[in-house]
């Protein structure tokens, strides 16, 4: 059960009639057709014919159907005992599947034992990784590899790499592939990224992050990295003593709120040293290498952006915050406070930045480096749970890509991302009944994604009307984290 969403009274046998339902994979939309479901799948999708005796029918005509989204960086488990906000507020976004970005063996043991937790409405858990790579387990080279064979003993689905050297990455990326298990996340600062794409990483979140694939792009490269390296690893533990993993999630759960609060000046520096030498044929060079070894790309250009402005008034002042719980929006204020403290030098260069992001993000999608949409939600500051989708959705096109492109990379992708091309992220015969109701054309416009007329998840159709209800619940008693 959930306190937020109310069961939906439409399930079962469904019909949504006479809808036109758009194919992210041709990029076409069919008209004048009947979705029919039956329990949790679409049987069958056909033009519209008689009415479809003793089912529910939603009502298409003028609407169009898309694959419902799935968002591909997310950390909603991190709070294991209290999703039930956070699952809300996806739901009324349309957002019915993530990958959970941090995990721990009680996670993984809960997902093995069926006993996670599953409110009305609940997303998919598509995957997960087990504890991130830090020095706490992956100080060392035997260290980060004796991690990834626990992890993939364990059952995760990836290793995230999240606080590494050159030498622990590369050491731990090699035992991944060794036993078949994908692992991406965070390039440590002193490895060069077209030597990640080669070893075989599977995947680079928010472009990097720093300013470490912005050094191969850079026709000052030698001089970027030389800066860039002396960035230190934040001050985790590094010894197991009783205690020792609370204290460093709690030291990692403060930073990252907003890592840019501890930019110092010679990380500036090196932004700027890389923003002002930038070299198209190096990006594009860098790109087509990105796509010769496969290496995805989820861009998290809502995190980054928050980051990088964390005391603009947009975030801060961002109405849709009374969705968010009292104590995640005192940790949100604290950080934005010591963002304010940063020196101008610092903040310019972090807000100088941004164009650099989205030259970076168009330059690989023109280039056709894989790419899936994700946030970071749920403990980065400003980043209000399945809004930041639409926010993401929003900075893609800011970026230059196109309507299409965006769909994709919130439906179609995430399938082929995860190894599940054709399981999910269609509307045709045989896949999850999941799927969200437009009031707008998606292939004309990028904005129709949030012109949302209901949500079908796992086969049971709440209305426009029911999802307004669901918002108004989470903001009468707000809990999303």
């Amino acid at each position: 059960m959930s306190r937020y969403v109310e069961p939906s009274a439409i399930h079962g046998h469904v019909v949504v009639r006479d809808v036109t339902v758009i194919d992210p994979l041709d990029g076409r939309g069919s008209s004048g057709q009947d979705v029919v479901i039956e329990g949790n799948r679409i049987t069958s999708v056909t033009a519209t014919g008689a009415a479809v005796g003793g089912a529910h029918v939603v009502e298409g005509r003028g609407r169009f159907a898309v694959p419902a989204y799935s968002d591909m960086h997310l950390h909603a488990l991190n709070t294991p005992d209290d999703v039930d906000g956070t699952y809300a507020l996806m739901l009324a976004n349309g957002v019915v599947g993530f990958r959970q970005m941090s995990g721990n063996r009680a996670l993984l043991k809960s997902r093995r034992e069926d006993t996670l937790p599953r409110p009305t409405g609940a997303p998919a858990l598509k995957a997960t990784a087990g504890d991130l790579l830090t020095p706490l387990n992956a100080s060392t080279v035997d260290g980060a590899v004796k991690a990834v064979r626990e992890q993939h003993r364990d059952g995760a689905d990836f290793v995230k790499a999240a606080m590494t050297t050159r030498a622990t990455f590369l050491a731990a990326l090699e035992e991944a592939n060794r036993l078949g298990i994908r692992l991406g996340g965070h390039l440590p600062a002193d490895l060069d990224p077209r030597e990640a794409a080669r070893a075989g990483v599977w995947s680079i979140e928010h472009l990097g992050p720093g300013v470490t694939v912005f050094a191969a792009a850079s026709s000052k490269e030698g001089e970027v990295r030389a800066t860039n390296a002396a960035r230190k690893l934040p001050p985790i533990p590094k010894v197991r003593i009783p205690g020792a993993e609370k204290l460093a999630m709690k030291l990692i759960k403060g930073m990252v709120t907003n890592p840019a609060t501890s930019t110092s000046e010679r990380e500036a520096h090196a932004y700027d040293l890389a923003d002002g030498s930038y070299d198209q044929q190096k990006a594009e060079e860098l790109a087509a290498l990105f796509v010769e070894h496969s290496t995805w790309q989820c861009p998290t250009l809502i995190r980054v952006r928050t980051q990088q402005f964390g005391d603009a008034p947009e975030y801060t002042q961002d109405p849709r915050r009374r969705f968010m719980a009292a104590g995640e929006l005192r940790t949100w204020d604290k950080s934005a406070r010591k963002f304010a403290k940063l020196p101008p030098a610092t903040r310019d260069a972090l807000r100088h930045h941004w164009a650099a992001q989205l030259r970076m993000t168009k330059t690989f999608a023109d280039a056709g480096v894989p790419m899936v949409a994700g946030t970071d939600a749920c403990g980065a500051a400003g980043i209000i749970p399945g809004f930041a989708l639409h926010d993401e959705f929003d900075l893609l096109a800011e970026a230059g890509l196109d309507p299409l492109t965006i769909l994709r990379m919130t439906t179609t992708e995430p399938a082929r991302f995860l190894g599940e091309k054709g399981a999910f992220g269609q509307v045709a015969p045989g896949m999850p009944a999941d799927l969200v109701l437009l009031d707008e054309d998606p292939l004309g416009d990028h904005t129709a994604l949030r012109k949302i007329a209901g949500v079908m998840r796992d086969g049971h159709w709440w209305s426009g009307a029911d999802l307004a209800a669901v918002l108004e619940r989470v903001a009468a008693d707000p809990g999303a984290h």
